[in-house]
């Protein structure tokens, strides 16, 4: 009996490996068509040698599509009917980013909010936004501020050095 079990098992996993188009594959997203609501996208072992138009398998908001192709972001791409044409994208892997790699961020407006303090660095370089004292630190090796217009410095007490 556990012999004729390990045969189907077998036989069954050799089937699955045949048929690679039943496996998920990881790629990325490289364009939106706005309006049939599909991306085209690329992946690994991609027999057409072309993006594919692929469904989304969830909602997903355009900035999220956006920031997927904007930064190259690994998504998670199904095949219905087992079937490498028919691509669905099912997730987006906003926390698998390259260290060495830029990041984009696009948008009308934006607001980044935090309680107790914001952060923007870059090498020496770094502006600190506190929300418990409400004080904004600038230290960098050398400050720029421009204006076309006007530039107002106002406050209770200014000092300069």
């Amino acid at each position: 009996m556990m012999e004729k079990h390990s045969i189907q098992v077998q036989t069954i996993t050799e089937q699955q490996a045949e048929s690679t188009a039943c496996f998920s594959r990881f790629g990325t997203i490289v364009a939106i068509n706005q309006s049939t609501n599909s991306v085209r996208v690329e992946f690994e072992g991609n027999p057409f040698n072309q993006p594919l138009t692929a469904r989304l398998g969830r909602a997903f908001r355009s900035s999220e599509l956006q920031m997927a192709i904007d930064n190259q972001l690994s998504c998670r791409i199904e095949f219905l009917n087992d079937d490498l044409s028919l691509p669905l994208v099912t997730d987006i892997f906003f926390s698998i980013l390259d260290e060495s790699e830029e990041f984009t961020l696009r948008a009308k407006k934006m607001v980044i909010e935090t309680e107790q303090e914001l952060i923007v660095k870059s090498g020496d370089t770094q502006t600190r936004y506190s929300g418990r004292d409400g004080r904004i630190t600038t230290k960098a090796k050398y400050v720029t501020s421009q204006a076309e217009k006007a530039q107002k410095i106002q406050g209770g007490t200014i000092a300069i050095n």
